[in-house]
């Protein structure tokens, strides 16, 4: 746990480099043996189900490259949020769980329509709809579809980073900096538009690390306003 916290905080470190990432500790500190977020610590949840692929580390040298380039062209915007999707008996029990705990706070919880088995879970403020938010995607293992990918993509951490490029941009510069065989981005389409390009970043202590950079198809002020509905 302590070999995924150090991971997590090196990323969160070259993550903030850019002058446009706020770093909100209020929302999740990676410390020591736990993840300490608005509604407690989230270890073990992410633990207690790990991924059957082998740890490998982060490059950080080439995420570090990475996001100089982005940081340089000025085309991060913000930090979107963190979010941590992991493998539950019960998602409703979860979500009940989730928003017991949220009611405790001065957070508001909500959700999105998933179009996958996970449920899309937003912890903050909608209102400032400028400040980072907190997702929990809990997810049902079934026999379908989603088995093998529940036991391999799961427990998973994502960084998701709100830039001005659209997807081409982002796939090229990703492939001019990790090359065709290291990486292979990954395309989060919704109603067949491209709003996120998913990098893996590596595997530590059975937890998949993602960094997410959304490309400029997605209006965070109106997702945030018609998309997230208060529970």
């Amino acid at each position: 746990m302590r070999n995924l916290n150090n991971a997590l905080n090196e990323i969160g470190m070259i993550l903030s480099s850019d002058k446009n990432i706020k770093w909100n500790p209020d929302l999740v500190q990676f410390t020591g043996d736990r993840i300490i977020t608005p509604i407690g610590d989230v270890s073990d949840i992410l633990l207690h189900h790990k991924s059957k692929l082998k740890d490998a580390q982060t490059n950080v040298s080439l995420l570090s490259k990475l996001i100089d380039i982005l940081s340089d062209m000025n085309a991060i915007l913000r930090l979107d949020h963190i979010g941590f999707c992991y493998l539950v008996a019960s998602q409703e029990s979860e979500k009940r769980r989730i928003k017991e705990l949220v009611s405790k706070t001065e957070l508001h919880l909500y959700q999105e329509a998933s179009n996958d088995d996970g449920l899309w879970l937003f912890i903050g403020n909608t209102v400032e709809w400028e400040e980072s938010m907190l997702e929990l995607i809990p997810v049902e293992k079934t026999d379908g579809q989603w088995a093998d990918w529940v036991d391999y993509w799961l427990p998973h951490i994502q960084f998701d980073v709100d830039t001005k490029f659209n997807s081409d941009e982002i796939d090229k510069m990703i492939k001019d900096i990790y090359g065709d065989k290291t990486i292979k981005p990954h395309h989060i389409i919704i109603d067949g538009i491209t709003y996120i390009i998913r990098i893996h970043l590596g595997v530590i202590d059975g937890v998949n690390i993602f960094l997410d950079l959304a490309t400029c198809a997605r209006d965070v002020k109106w997702h945030r306003e018609h998309k997230l509905v208060q529970i």
